[in-house]
């Protein structure tokens, strides 16, 4: 028997152990991410872009380069390293498998690779649920478009004549072929410009009537909108661009429910847009840090500022409300995989 006073003094020794315990709870997440704060300190932080120099991905790239180190602990030096190839899956499969698992490599990949996934493009070994999604800078609407000097300045101008595309991206492949499938499209590609810029050049000079890109990559690396040396013909999104809006989506052109789910497939993306990934394997703390710097930078004046002056789509998105997204991605009928494989070998 213990008595009065032992019972009294086992309740008091039984709430300090547990206090304790709950104080080592407290202080070990605290220790734990002190540790990964002082991680970065000393050390350089590079951001992959699957794109060349450039083009949209590549801005977006750089400016995150600029900024983010003020904002991770320890102020770490962030370089950008351009690893263009296989219409992104290069830059995308080396982040996934290759790169160092610490926090110290993250990438800008190109917004369409849940797509190839899904359908089984050649040489995609990732999974883009399972990299850790930081955040993303903006959405992104993809487009086709002519130059001024080209008779196509219409959808329908499309189906009465055949129009040469530069092609420089798997949305630039993609989409202008489904819609000769479906709607009787002339388009005909000319594979291999290797990035926007050059793309852009075929165009002025004439060897191609148009290509695809972005509605963002256009507006900040050129003028062409404003001046109108462009004619937009069909904008790759699940709604029209609060800029676009007398220009069709892709979806208003679907004739079945196959369209329908089709082009929905596809045009998430759009909401994709340019956001940035850690390699899966990262430890959670880290990747807390790196969401954490990343949305510190999406409020930074200095970063907002420099975004403004480039003219670029701002339209922020958390890493874990992208992670979420990301998730959900629909998947693809068997036949409608079928349909995007058969158009693309044209």
């Amino acid at each position: 028997m213990l008595g009065l006073w032992g019972c009294v003094m086992l309740r008091v020794v039984s709430k300090a152990v547990a206090a304790a315990v709950a104080a080592a709870a407290v202080l070990l997440p605290a220790s734990v991410h002190a540790q990964a704060s002082d991680f970065f300190k000393g050390k350089t932080v590079t951001i992959y872009i699957g794109t060349p120099v450039g083009g949209g991905y590549d801005l977006y790239g750089r400016l995150l380069a600029r900024h983010l180190g003020r904002h991770l602990p320890g102020h770490p030096n962030v370089v950008a390293s351009n690893m263009p190839g296989g219409t992104g899956i290069i830059c995308a499969n080396y982040i996934y498998s290759v790169a160092p698992k610490d926090g110290t490599a993250i990438a800008i990949i190109i917004q369409s690779m849940g797509e190839e996934q899904g359908l089984g493009t050649e040489g995609v070994r990732f999974d883009v649920t399972k990299f850790n999604w930081l955040g993303r800078v903006t959405s992104n609407v993809e487009m086709n478009y002519t130059w001024h000097a080209s008779p196509t300045k219409t959808v329908e101008d499309a189906q009465n004549r055949q129009t040469i595309m530069a092609s420089a991206g798997p949305a630039s492949i993609t989409y202008p072929l489904l819609l000769n499938s479906i709607i009787g499209t002339q388009f005909k590609l000319v594979r291999g410009y290797l990035g926007t810029q050059n793309a852009h050049l075929a165009m002025q000079r004439g060897e191609v009537d148009g290509t695809s890109s972005s509605y963002n990559t256009v507006k900040t690396l050129t003028d062409w909108l404003m001046t109108k040396q462009v004619n937009v013909l069909v904008q790759y999104a699940p709604r029209r661009h609060r800029e676009l809006p007398n220009v069709r989506t892709i979806g208003e052109f679907a004739k079945t429910p196959e369209d329908v789910a089709l082009f929905r497939f596809l045009t998430q993306a759009s909401d994709i847009g340019r956001s940035f990934v850690a390699p899966p394997g990262v430890s959670l703390d880290r990747v807390e840090l790196l969401r954490a710097a990343f949305d510190a930078t999406m409020s930074d004046p200095q970063f907002v500022s420099e975004l403004k002056q480039a003219r670029a789509e701002f339209d922020p998105l958390s890493g874990k409300d992208l992670q979420q997204m990301v998730a959900q991605r629909t998947a693809l009928s068997p036949a409608n995989k079928q349909r995007v494989h058969a158009a693309r070998r044209e």
